[in-house]
């Protein structure tokens, strides 16, 4: 048992998403710009590319490597949406519209949603976090690569080989 892991149950059980038995649960973090850097792609877009496929019959199933209901954190260069702490499925496509920047989805941020998800700390922007974008550099980062984020993790966190 680690506290990253059980004070994400304890956020799951208190936003309503399961019941009164304290558990953890695994952290789940997807780190992505909002637009593919390489293809200038949106990364957060409407209807996924897989389940198109599917209906197409090109997939008994949409081939999807991680569903978003398992998903705790998305960060992005906008901000963060701690999903785990969304009650309801609705919160949750809020908090996603809320760091999807100039995307399809980001398009259809409502103010006054992502002002409430703010105060309930399901949304943070980098001022919420007192973090000051124009002196952001790799310089002040805690992990400088991928075998400092295992050590740090105390060897839990295990990456691909081939990021290391």
């Amino acid at each position: 048992v680690t506290p990253a892991w059980l004070k994400v149950g304890q956020e799951i059980s208190a936003a309503g998403g399961r019941g009164k038995i304290e558990r953890g649960h695994k952290l789940i973090v997807q780190l992505t710009p909002t637009v593919s850097a390489k293809k200038g792609i949106p990364v957060f877009v409407k209807n996924l590319d897989a389940t198109l496929m599917a209906s197409q019959g090109l997939f008994e199933l949409p081939p999807v490597m991680i569903y978003g209901e398992d998903i705790t954190h998305i960060v992005t260069e906008k901000g963060i949406a701690y999903l785990c702490r969304c009650g309801s499925s609705e919160e949750r496509r809020a908090a996603i519209r809320a760091v999807a920047g100039r995307t399809p989805v980001g398009e259809e941020e409502i103010d006054s949603e992502t002002e409430a998800l703010r105060k309930k700390r399901a949304v943070a922007y980098p001022e919420d976090l007192n973090i000051q974008p124009e002196r952001a550099s790799r310089d002040v980062l805690s992990a400088k690569n991928m075998q400092d984020l295992v050590d740090i993790s105390g060897k839990l966190y295990r990456p691909p080989l081939k990021f290391l």
